[in-house]
C-alpha cells in the first residue's frame, strides 16, 4: 500500500518493501549494534589509541551504516524505534570538538556525553547517521547540487528538487523528540560550536574549503532546530526550552563567527578588507564559501521562524556580536551586489539534471577547471540564494528594534541602511524578488526617520506604502477556512516559503500604522 502510494508499480513496490525489510531487520540492526560495542569496549579498555584495530573496526562500522541508511527511511526510522541511534549519540558528541585535531582525539578522555571519541574519519558519517534520525524518514529529497538542507515542514523544495514523504509509524513520532531531546541535553549544541571553530584556527596554507565535517555538523544542527516545529503561543515544550538555552549560551551554535573567520582569514590572505574589493575577495573565498553561508543564514532565519525574532536579536545584542554581525551581513550583501552580473546562469547540466561535480557545497576539481574559466565562481542561482536569506535575516534582525536598525547604519558609505535600497534590479521589479526585499525594507525602516529617508533616496516611498496596501487588501478577501494556513499574495504567487511571508515577517497588527508611515512626507 505503501509502495502505490508512491505511484511504485506493483513489482517495484514489491521489491522496494523487500529491500526495506531487509535493511530494517537484519543489516542495519547487526551494524548499529556492532559499531556500539566496539564504541562502548573501547570505553573500558584505555580508548582506540590502545587499539589500532578496534579504530579500523569502528571507522569500517560507523562507514557501513551510513551507507546501509542513506537511502533507505525505513532504515532511519528503525534506528530510532529500535533504540539502535541512542547509544551512539555520547560518543558522537564526545568527539566533535576535537575533529581537527587527530592526535588530541586518540588520546582524549570521555566527553561532556559521557562516551569515548571515536577516530576522526568515523565522525562524518556518524554525524550522518544521526542526522538522518532526527530528520526522520519524511524528508529524503533528492536535492539540488550545492543545497545542504533536506527539506523541511512549511518550506519550499529547492528547484530540481525531488520529494518524496513517508508517513512513519505512531512509535517514532513519540520518540523523535526525546531523541532531540538526548542530542541537546549531551552536549551537541556546544560540541557543534566546537565544531565550527575550527575554522578560527590560523591556517599556515592559504585558505581552503569548509571542511565537510562542518557540513555535517551545519545539517545536523538544522535537524534539531527544525525538529522543534513552530514556536507555540502557549510557551515551548522542553526540548524547545532545553534547545533555545543551549543556543543562547553558544551564541547561535557559534554560526556568525563561523562565517567571520572565514572573512577573516581572506582578508590575512589578501591584506585587504574584504569590503575594500568584494570583487578580489570573492575570488579568494573558499570555493564553497556561497553556498555555506547560505546554509547558515538559513539556520539562523529558523531559528527566528521557530523561536521568534526576540530570541536571536537578545542573544546578538553583545557589543561583540553585533560588529560581527555588521560585518558579516555587509560582505554578504557586497559579494552578492558585486557577483551578481558576473555569476553565470544556471549551466546546462544542472537544468538537465546532471551531475556537475558539486555535492554539499564542495566543488570537485572538475568543477573547478570549469568555473576557473568564468567570470564568477558560483552560479547566479547561488548567489540570489544567499542574497534571499541575508535579506530575510536583516528584517528579522531589525524589526521593532531601534539598536539594531541604527546598526543598520554604522560604518562608511555605503551603509546597510544604503545598501538595501540599491540592490540588483530584478529585486524591484521580479515578483519573487520583492517578496524578499520588501518586507525587509519595512521592518528596517518602520519607525525610523533616518533609515526611511536612506531607502527614499533611491526607492519611492509610495512603492512600500503601494506593498502594504496590496497585503492588507489580499488579507482581507481570505477566507476564515484558510486564515491558519494562508499566505500574502506575494509570496504564493513567487512560490516562496511560508517564512518570506509577509505576515510572518511583520506584525499584521502594525500593518495600517506602517502603511500609514510610508505614505507620510
Amino acid at each position: 500500500e505503501h509502495g502505490a502510494s508512491l505511484g511504485l508499480s506493483p513489482g517495484a513496490a514489491a521489491a522496494a518493501a523487500a529491500l526495506g525489510g531487509a535493511v530494517t531487520s537484519g543489516l542495519v540492526r547487526a551494524v548499529a549494534e556492532a559499531l556500539a560495542e566496539c564504541l562502548a569496549a573501547s570505553a573500558q579498555g584505555g580508548g582506540f589509541l590502545a587499539s589500532p584495530e578496534a579504530a579500523v573496526t569502528c571507522v569500517s562500522l560507523a562507514v557501513a551504516l551510513d551507507c546501509a541508511t542513506a537511502g533507505s527511511p525505513l532504515a532511519a526510522e528503525a534506528l530510532l524505534v529500535e533504540n539502535l541511534a541512542a547509544p551512539l549519540v555520547p560518543h558522537l558528541v564526545a568527539g566533535l570538538g576535537l575533529v581537527g585535531d587527530p592526535a588530541a582525539m586518540e588520546a582524549a578522555t570521555p566527553g561532556a556525553g559521557g562516551g569515548v571519541p571515536p577516530p576522526t574519519a568515523a565522525l562524518e558519517p556518524l554525524l550522518a547517521v544521526v542526522t538522518r534520525v532526527a530528520n526522520g524518514p519524511r524528508f529524503f529529497v533528492e536535492q539540488s547540487p550545492g543545497d545542504l538542507r533536506a527539506v523541511s515542514k512549511g518550506a519550499a523544495a529547492p528547484r530540481k528538487t525531488r520529494e518524496t514523504v513517508y508517513k512513519p509509524c505512531a512509535r517514532y513520532e513519540k520518540l523523535l523528540d526525546d531523541f532531540t531531546q538526548l542530542l541537546v541535553s549531551s552536549g551537541a549544541v556546544d560540541a557543534l560550536a566546537s565544531l565550527f571553530a575550527l575554522c578560527d584556527r590560523p591556517k599556515e596554507q592559504s585558505v581552503e574549503p569548509v571542511p565537510p565535517a562542518i557540513l555535517a555538523g551545519l545539517r545536523l544542527l538544522e535537524s534539531l532546530i527544525e525538529s522543534g516545529g513552530s514556536f507555540p503561543e502557549g510557551g515551548v515544550s522542553e526540548g524547545q526550552g532545553s534547545l533555545i538555552v543551549a543556543l543562547r549560551a553558544t551564541a547561535l551554535a557559534g554560526l556568525p563567527s563561523l562565517l567571520t573567520s572565514v572573512l577573516l582569514q581572506t582578508e590575512n590572505e589578501t591584506r585587504a578588507p574584504v569590503l575594500a574589493d568584494p570583487i578580489l575577495a570573492a575570488s579568494r573565498l573558499p570555493a564553497n564559501f556561497v553556498p555555506v553561508a547560505t546554509v547558515t543564514m538559513r539556520l539562523l532565519n529558523n531559528i527566528h521562524a521557530v523561536f521568534g525574532p526576540r530570541e536571536v536579536q537578545s542573544v546578538l545584542s553583545s557589543s561583540d556580536l553585533r560588529v560581527e554581525t555588521h560585518h558579516l551581513l555587509s560582505v554578504c550583501l557586497a559579494i552578492c551586489c558585486g557577483e551578481w552580473d558576473r555569476a553565470p546562469k544556471e549551466s546546462e547540466e544542472r537544468r538537465d539534471g546532471k551531475d556537475d561535480g558539486v555535492h554539499d557545497g564542495v566543488t570537485s576539481s572538475v568543477d573547478e577547471e570549469k568555473t576557473s574559466s568564468s567570470s564568477s565562481r558560483w552560479t547566479l542561482e547561488q548567489i540570489a540564494s544567499l542574497l534571499d536569506e541575508t535579506l530575510l535575516f536583516i528584517g528579522a534582525f531589525a524589526l521593532l528594534c531601534p539598536a539594531n536598525q541604527d546598526m543598520l547604519r554604522w560604518g562608511r558609505f555605503p551603509t546597510l541602511a544604503q545598501r538595501l535600497p540599491d540592490l540588483p534590479f530584478p529585486y524591484y521589479a521580479d515578483v519573487k524578488k520583492k517578496a524578499a526585499l520588501f518586507p525587509t525594507l519595512v521592518a528596517v525602516a518602520f519607525r525610523h526617520d533616518t533609515n526611511k529617508a536612506a531607502i527614499a533616496r533611491d526607492l519611492s516611498l509610495e512603492t512600500l506604502r503601494a506593498f502594504i496596501a496590496k497585503e492588507m487588501e489580499d488579507d482581507a478577501t481570505e477566507t476564515s477556512e484558510t486564515s491558519q494556513t494562508k499566505q500574502s499574495s506575494s509570496a504564493r504567487l513567487a512560490g516562496l516559503p511560508s517564512r518570506f511571508d509577509f505576515a510572518n515577517r511583520f506584525p499584521r497588527e502594525l500593518w495600517s500604522d506602517a502603511a500609514l508611515y510610508f505614505a507620510s512626507d
